[in-house]
């Protein structure tokens, strides 16, 4: 067993899967929003979205195999 005072060091900080998901989720909507005034700017949004939402998917997808072990 590992005590708690070790516990605390072998945590890594990193972004929860779910802030990804709602970026993708942002710049869906801005891509949106900016295709309706014609900007070029929609088109890198519109780009940028998946990526979003794939590092999202990855970050999903290791929590719940990782929740599988314990």
């Amino acid at each position: 067993m590992i005590p708690r005072s070790d516990m605390a060091l072998n945590t890594k900080r990193k972004i929860p899967w779910y802030a990804y998901f709602v970026g993708g989720m942002v710049y869906t909507a801005f891509s949106g929003w900016l295709f309706a005034e014609s900007s070029p700017l929609a088109w890198i949004c519109l780009l940028s979205a998946p990526v979003g939402f794939f590092y999202a998917w990855r970050g999903w997808q290791q929590e719940t195999q990782h929740r599988g072990e314990a």
